[in-house]
């Protein structure tokens, strides 16, 4: 594995638990690839032994030696429903068996498997997987039981929420502009129509920095979040960013549900570059924004955006490099409105509750008002992050705020994420070259350099397609 891949400004800090896990990582490396040989065919034929269950869809494996099909048989649920993986090491199969489908993961990040269709491999697993769990053996369990345990060193502390926080968003702000829509807004946007880019050819060109304007003061018209019919793709040769469009739809969403008013004060907790907040003050006169980040990069840029829209806006926004829990005592109740975008899965399970007693803490009593929006996510991507569940943010809710915080209402824009994904994936590829790659190597000089850097430059591309 890795062991320089793309360290951050803001590193975890020096402890045992950190040594133990850098010490462990070298250790499982290192026996992965001495016993690649000798293990590697018993390896392959005991994940073999548990792909040969599969009944729906049908998986190609390819090898330099053979190809296996499941099931052999053409006839399976699900015609339509193929996918097929290349082998191009043998660790490919003893990370599956020592590591599950982390060991998946790792192994197309490294190159050692390649797969065109990562979708439809998904789709296979996920519709096999009470035939699968044995992939996930007691061997995997126990290979990757020293790393659970020191990666306790990423439990939210004070002291190590900005490591996390800097382990994914510190990375240059060129690099999210290579695949953001110009609003820069990093979270799940509201398409007037679901899926129709599936349906409809996408437009050639994809629209670069500075030629979609985002008008922060003029409301995008929008009755209701769910989508509306629409037969034609809009052009983006138009001038008209469907992911941009779709991004400020989303934000008018939340503003509605927080039914924002003029002259109140709002809290972000999380604040991205800036859109959420800059929406907020432009059009709603006399209103007064404090946002809150963990980010270096996100509030250097989220300030030169702020200064472009003028006095009159940028007296009104602050942008804040601050813990959640470490706001001062006079915001105690000082806010109408909390709002908090898709921050809460970095927050980590042992700080659910504080961050709920937070929220309610700097809520006005008794006419206060909150919207958070919530996903899931990866581990590997955000690191002391947590698959939060609808129950458990409100038990947490409940827990943290003693009651005080009431739930009034719950929307569901998930199936839009698809979509949003599909626009950053688009995007990610096509500007990997001429702005992704260029903005790491200026970044990352010393990690980048010579043929360790382009292999460093190629996992990296591969671990954000498979996010």
């Amino acid at each position: 594995m890795s062991k320089q891949l793309l360290e951050t400004p803001a590193r975890h800090p020096f402890s045992v638990l950190g040594l133990a896990d850098k010490t462990w990582q070298l250790l499982s490396e290192s026996a992965l690839k001495v016993a690649a040989s000798p293990t590697a065919k018993l390896a392959e034929a005991a994940v073999i032994g548990v792909l040969q269950r599969i009944a729906e869809g049908q998986l190609r494996i390819v090898t330099a030696n053979r190809t296996y099909t499941f099931p052999e048989s053409e006839q399976h649920n699900d015609p339509e429903l193929q996918s097929e993986i290349r082998v191009k090491s043998d660790l490919f199969w003893i990370r599956l068996v020592t590591m599950g489908d982390l060991g998946f993961a790792e192994a197309y990040m490294y190159g050692e498997a390649e797969c065109e269709d990562l979708i439809s491999t998904f789709k296979i697993f996920l519709r096999n997987r009470e035939r699968l769990q044995n992939l996930d053996s007691r061997f995997s369990y126990l290979f990757s039981l020293p790393q659970k345990i020191t990666s306790m060193r990423f439990i939210n502390t004070l002291s190590n929420s900005r490591s996390n926080i800097s382990a994914h968003y510190d990375i240059s702000n060129k690099m999210f502009e290579g695949f953001l829509s110009e609003d820069m807004t990093y979270s799940c946007a509201i398409f007037k129509e679901l899926d129709v880019d599936l349906k409809l050819p996408l437009p050639s060109e994809i629209p670069s920095r500075g030629q979609v304007k985002v008008k922060y003061d003029l409301p995008t018209p929008i009755t209701s979040v769910t989508a509306t019919p629409n037969n034609e793709l809009i052009s983006e040769s138009d001038g008209v960013d469907e992911l941009c469009e779709a991004q400020m739809r989303k934000i008018d969403h939340i503003i509605r549900c927080a039914r924002i008013q003029p002259g109140q004060r709002v809290l972000e907790i999380g604040s991205g570059w800036g859109s959420l907040a800059l929406r907020i003050a432009t059009q709603f006169p006399g209103t007064t924004v404090d946002t809150i980040t963990l980010s270096v990069h996100q509030q250097s840029l989220a300030h030169q955006r702020i200064a472009q829209t003028g006095k009159e806006v940028s007296d009104r926004v602050r942008v804040h490099l601050m813990d959640y829990r470490a706001m001062p005592k006079t915001w105690t109740g000082l806010f109408d409105r909390v709002i908090s975008v898709e921050m809460v899965e970095a927050v980590g399970l042992e700080y659910l509750d504080e961050y709920f007693r937070v929220i309610d803490w700097a809520l006005k009593p008794h006419t206060g008002v909150g919207v958070i929006q919530s996903i899931t996510i990866p581990e590997a991507i955000f690191p002391g992050g947590i698959l939060p569940t609808l129950s458990l943010l409100i038990q947490s809710l409940t827990s943290g705020s003693r009651g005080r915080l009431v739930v009034d209402s719950v929307s569901n824009i998930g199936p839009h994420y698809s979509r949003t994904l599909r626009e950053w994936r688009r995007r990610f590829l096509a500007h990997f070259d001429d702005v992704i790659e260029p903005a790491l190597r200026e970044e990352y000089p010393t990690v980048m350099a010579g043929d360790k850097g382009k292999e460093e430059v190629e996992v990296f591309k591969r671990k954000w397609i498979y996010y």
